[in-house]
C-alpha cells in the first residue's frame, strides 16, 4: 500500500490528549517515595528487575519511573527505539486554582524551594509555582479551570486520586517541554510527522506551543487543554530545561499517526494497538487508542 505524504493539518489533529510520561531518575526507591509522599501520586505498577514503577496521576494518564540498567530496555516493545526515560524534563501538572496557597504552604513543609510567576494578566491573573525534584527535573503547578467548556478528551476530576492534607493535590498532568536541536526543522516536522496541532509561538525566542488535541487553543488563564512545548536546547522559563531522549504517551487515532509517521520514514513498532515512534531528535512516541475506544 503506498502511503501519501501529509502535509500541514488541514483538518483536526489526531493527537488527543497526554497520556503519560516517563522520567528517567538515578534511584528509583527514591523517586517512588518522591512523588508518592509530596505529589501524592500512587504506585500502580512497580518492577523491580527492569527498575520501573509507573503512578497514577488520574484515571487516564500517568508517570512512570525508570532507573536505567545497562543493555535493558524500559519496556521491552520498545527496545527497537532506543527508548530512554526524559532527562531534565520540565512537567507541569495541573491543579485547583483553590489549592495553590496550601501548595505553597506544602512545598515549603517538604523543604522544597519554589518560585512564583503570574502568567496571566493584571486582569487575570495566572500564578504558577515552580520547583525541582530530586533529579533535576523542573516541575510546574497550574490552576486549570474545571468548568471551562472547551475541555480535554480525558477533563481533570474535581479531586485528587489520593486526597492527603500532606501532599500536593495534583488532579492531572498538564505539559511536557521537549528540546529540539534544530527549531525550524522540528516546528515543520511535528504537524507533518505525527499531526500535532501548532498553536502559536513566542516572538523573543524559539518556543513553540502545541496544542494535544484535535484544534489549536489559546495557552493560558486555566485552560483545561494539555501542551506539548517545544524548543531549542537553551534554559526557559524559571531556569527550567527542555527534556532530551524523552518517552512521551499520547491518546490518538493511531491508524491516521501510522500513516504519517510510515509516509515520513521514522522508526517505528507496533504493539496491542499502540504506536511507537523514533524522532530524529531522540524522543520517543507512544501514540495509544483513547479509552473506551
Amino acid at each position: 500500500m503506498t502511503l501519501a505524504v501529509p502535509t500541514a493539518l488541514s483538518g483536526p489533529s489526531p493527537i488527543l490528549d497526554l497520556a503519560g510520561v516517563t522520567l528517567e531518575v538515578n534511584h528509583l526507591g527514591r523517586a517512588v517515595r518522591f512523588y508518592g509522599q509530596v505529589l501524592g501520586l500512587p504506585l500502580h505498577h512497580l518492577d523491580e528487575p527492569r527498575r520501573v514503577a509507573r503512578l497514577g496521576v488520574n484515571a487516564a494518564q500517568s508517570l512512570t519511573l525508570w532507573e536505567p540498567v545497562t543493555r535493558q530496555p524500559n519496556e521491552p516493545w520498545l527496545a527497537p527505539l532506543w527508548a530512554r526515560g526524559a532527562g531534565h524534563l520540565h512537567l507541569a501538572f495541573q491543579v485547583r486554582p483553590e489549592d495553590l496557597p496550601r501548595c505553597r504552604t506544602l512545598l515549603g513543609t517538604h523543604g522544597l524551594p519554589w518560585q512564583e510567576i503570574d502568567l496571566g494578566t493584571p486582569d487575570a491573573p495566572d500564578p504558577t509555582l515552580y520547583f525541582f525534584d530530586p533529579f533535576g527535573h523542573g516541575l510546574e503547578l497550574r490552576g486549570v479551570n474545571r468548568h471551562d467548556p472547551r475541555q480535554p478528551l480525558c477533563p481533570a476530576p474535581d479531586h485528587p486520586l489520593t486526597p492527603d492534607t500532606h501532599t500536593l493535590p495534583i488532579i492531572g498532568l498538564r505539559e511536557a517541554a521537549l528540546a529540539f536541536s534544530d527549531y525550524a526543522a522540528m516546528k515543520a516536522r511535528l504537524p507533518r510527522a505525527y499531526g500535532f496541532a501548532f498553536a502559536r509561538e513566542q516572538d523573543d525566542r524559539d518556543f513553540a506551543q502545541f496544542t494535544l488535541g484535535p484544534w489549536p487553543e489559546p495557552d493560558g488563564n486555566g485552560t483545561p487543554h494539555r501542551w506539548l512545548y517545544a524548543w531549542d536546547a537553551q534554559v526557559g522559563l524559571a531556569d527550567m530545561l527542555g527534556g532530551d531522549h524523552a518517552l512521551l504517551e499520547f491518546y490518538a487515532d493511531v491508524p491516521a499517526v501510522a500513516a504519517r509517521v510510515q509516509a515520513e520514514g521514522l522508526p517505528c513498532v507496533a504493539d496491542a494497538g499502540r504506536l511507537a515512534a523514533r524522532d530524529p531528535d531522540g524522543h520517543v512516541f507512544v501514540f495509544r487508542p483513547a479509552p473506551g475506544r
